[in-house]
């Protein structure tokens, strides 16, 4: 036998061998086939959020409203819906730059020693004014979530996941601050735009047993340009006091997060 056609039998088995080699490397629906780069590798690091489209469904008190979120770069929306009625309340606003920054401050972060840290920082206005008002009143709200702890691939379970396909985020420290500004101009003011004035802070901080909080995410896409998380949610909550007192709610939904590298 000559040496092309060795040549020509060893392209044909290591083509054949390529689909058994690296079926492992696709895991999720928009997975690269082929890729020499671990799972790991791939998603360690800083990312940014480039989009997020969030829907959520929640009852209370036998009043069903869906809230509708969506970010887009710097852009941030959210659209509120009293369900069975024509009420519905659209707050528009922007992700947070901090100083020096030329992306918006939605992060999140995976470290190869299994650390991770979420960063979510955004603003909206809501006009306040009266109709015979000659000044114009707006508020402002900041809101900053916070979350760190650790991060972990999942295991498959039977057909419904491959090994991989999924990381948990186990939170064991979470922040959120919230803080109301007021914002008063009018046609005669001189000097510059009005300066906010702030009405409230309030800041919430919990913390977690390793284990005790987490989010699990499926991984629709693992790149090391573009990762695209998804997450389904159904959360159930009830409370009662003397028997006589009773709150629940559930909210139900989705929510798809799409992350690049962050500059």
């Amino acid at each position: 036998m000559n040496t092309k056609k060795l040549l020509g039998y060893a392209v044909a088995i290591i083509m054949l061998a390529l689909p058994i080699v690296f079926s492992g490397c696709k895991k999720g629906p928009e997975d690269p086939w082929l890729t020499f780069r671990s799972r790991k590798a791939r998603l360690c690091g800083t990312w940014t959020v480039s989009s997020l489209n969030s829907e959520i469904k929640r009852t209370e008190n036998n009043i069903s409203t869906r809230t509708v979120t969506t970010v887009e770069g710097d852009s941030w929306k959210q659209v509120i819906t009293i369900l069975n009625s024509d009420s519905t309340r659209t707050l528009p606003g922007k992700i947070v730059k901090d100083p020096g920054q030329n992306e918006g401050s939605y992060t999140f972060s995976f470290d190869k020693n299994g650390g991770a840290k979420m960063v979510y920082k955004y603003e909206f206005d809501e006009d306040q004014s009266g109709e015979d008002d000659d000044v114009s009143v707006v508020h402002r709200t900041e809101v900053t979530e916070e979350m760190s702890g650790t991060w972990e691939f999942l295991t498959g379970i039977d057909n419904e996941y491959k090994n991989k396909e999924r990381i948990a985020f186990i939170i064991e420290e979470q922040k959120i601050t919230t803080k109301l500004s007021e914002i008063v101009s009018s046609d005669d003011d001189e000097g510059g735009a009005a300066v906010p004035h702030t009405i409230s802070t309030n800041v919430s901080s919990d913390r977690y047993a390793k284990g005790e909080m987490s989010i699990v995410y499926d991984l629709i896409e693992l790149k090391s340009k573009e990762v695209k998380l998804f997450q389904k949610i159904n959360r159930f909550h009830l409370s009662a006091q003397n028997a006589t007192s009773e709150s629940n709610y559930q909210e139900t939904g989705e929510e798809t997060i799409v992350l690049k590298p962050r500059e």
